[in-house]
């Protein structure tokens, strides 16, 4: 199961950043980061690349693995 788009929201949200933010921070426009939290498109792999090193976290994890059971300090 890709749980991408419960991810970003939910590690954006655990951080306190708000959707402008996190796309100013990685150069994108606020409606793109909605886009990929509400699943209307799927996020490039340079996006993910990015995103991954912004959250250190692997592309494998933000994928693959529900990190809304996830607290802070545990990412």
């Amino acid at each position: 199961m890709n749980f991408l788009s419960k991810n970003i929201r939910h590690i954006r949200t655990l951080k306190g950043l708000s959707q402008e933010v996190l796309a100013e921070d990685l150069k994108v426009t606020r409606s793109r980061i909605s886009s990929y939290e509400e699943s209307r498109a799927k996020p490039p792999i340079n996006f993910l690349l990015d995103l991954s090193d912004y959250f250190e976290i692997s592309i494998d994890t933000l994928v693959k693995n529900d990190l809304s059971i996830v607290k802070e300090g545990h990412i």
